[in-house]
């Protein structure tokens, strides 16, 4: 679940090292090759939304596999890509089937746990997830020193590969009694109740803003670091990776923090930290040569922030919503990475585009808290949602359609 769910970073970070080198070679300008990371996002976001939906009917199996095939055809594609709009339509379908793995991934972990298991499965598997964007701009950067943007695009095909043989051997987490019946009618359902629960849009919006930030930061950095620093591509690869260790590091701080430290309260801490990351990027872009010594502890902040946050927000917006996980995973999905794509062609190539960037995702997210977040926190699993996987029959299959808590469920 964890190697599914770096299915994003893996496709967005593994080029990023070569992104002078892929502006240069196609002829266009660092927003143009930005754009090629926003389509990605954008399938990505379309993915999760369409196979988040089928998943419910059809089972996990199914469209995680149609899914992954598409990602390896289309990371195909972008190594034989001609020019610029061809690897934007190329990078947007590999997206689309990319999808089907994050999406498939978290309503896996909804099918079996609830409440504060939920929250520490989450980060279990976002620990996993938090290596890719280490390795994957390491990899990138030594892949730099010996081949151009095509060959890394090769590798990723091969990753893709390794995926589509890896996804085989999953489980199916959602028998066909508890799938649901798919149509206009049951999703439109569905979206509306996702719509009305506050839980849901606190969590699914907090998670996106706080996200934002990182995507601006991904966006940018390589523009910042190796032409305002002049750092090498394997330096600079190297430099995202320690960044890359505030996610893992601070997602596994969720296992060991105390009760009382509740999903939201964590949650506000992460707001904070993208916050102060943006006044951090910020002052050094005023600053009189742009010191390094602030730009570095502000990326670093961007990257733990979300990685603190990330698990308490989804758990939050998947809380009330186990009968229909694949629908309300696509949706905290789709809202996460169209708000990542929107803000990813703003990051520019300056200290100063980035830190207004970031900003702005932080007051956003910090005007969500204060109005749709108030009072908000994660409730504990019913009895039904304790263990780790329960057999039921009987009245049990209804009272798990209706979201009810059963008193004695019997594994």
């Amino acid at each position: 679940l964890g190697a599914l769910s770096a299915v994003g970073p893996l496709s967005l970070d593994m080029y990023i090292p070569s992104f002078p080198q892929l502006a240069s070679d196609l002829g266009v300008d660092a927003s143009q090759a930005q754009i090629s990371m926003t389509a990605c996002m954008i399938g990505l976001a379309v993915g999760q939304l369409i196979a988040g939906i089928f998943s419910d009917s059809l089972g996990r199996r199914k469209p995680l596999s149609f899914g992954i095939g598409m990602f390896l055809v289309f990371s195909i594609a972008c190594v034989f890509a001609p020019n610029i709009w061809l690897l934007i339509l190329a990078r947007f379908l590999q997206g689309v089937g990319g999808g089907s793995g994050v999406v498939i991934a978290r309503a896996v972990v909804r099918d079996r746990f609830a409440g504060d298991a939920l929250v520490k499965m989450l980060a279990t598997v976002m620990m996993l997830l938090g290596l890719a964007p280490i390795l994957a701009p390491i990899l990138g950067g030594l892949l730099t020193e010996v081949t151009n943007w095509r060959g890394i695009f090769a590798v990723l095909s091969g990753l893709a590969l390794a995926l589509l043989i890896g996804s085989t051997f999953l489980p199916e987490s959602l028998p066909p009694e508890r799938r649901r019946n798919r149509g206009f009618g049951p999703v439109r359902a569905d979206f509306a109740a996702l719509l009305r629960d506050r839980m849901f849009l606190y969590g699914a919006g907090a998670v996106a803003f706080v996200s934002g930030g990182v995507f601006i930061y991904i966006a940018g950095s390589s523009f910042i670091f190796q032409r305002i620093y002049h750092f090498t591509p394997l330096q600079y690869s190297i430099a995202f990776a320690i960044n890359g260790t505030g996610f893992v590091l601070f997602t596994q701080l969720n296992r060991i923090l105390p009760p009382w430290l509740t999903s939201s309260r964590r949650q506000t801490i992460a707001i904070g930290g993208v916050t102060s990351a943006a006044l951090l990027i910020g002052i050094a872009a005023i600053a009189p040569s742009h010191p390094l010594w602030l730009v570095l502890p502000g990326c670093f902040l961007t990257t733990a922030s979300h990685g603190f946050g990330s698990p308490n927000g989804i758990a939050i917006a998947l809380q009330n919503h186990g009968a229909r996980a694949g629908s309300a995973s696509a949706l905290q999905g789709l809202t996460q990475f169209t708000i990542g794509a929107i803000a990813v062609p703003f990051a520019g190539e300056s200290l100063t585009s980035v830190s207004v960037a970031i900003g702005v995702c932080a007051v956003c997210a910090i005007t969500l808290r204060v109005t749709v977040g108030r009072g908000i926190k994660l409730n504990h699993p019913s009895p039904l949602d304790r263990g780790e996987e329960i057999l039921l029959d009987g009245p049990a299959e209804s009272a798990i359609a209706a979201e009810i808590p059963i008193s004695q469920p019997r594994r």
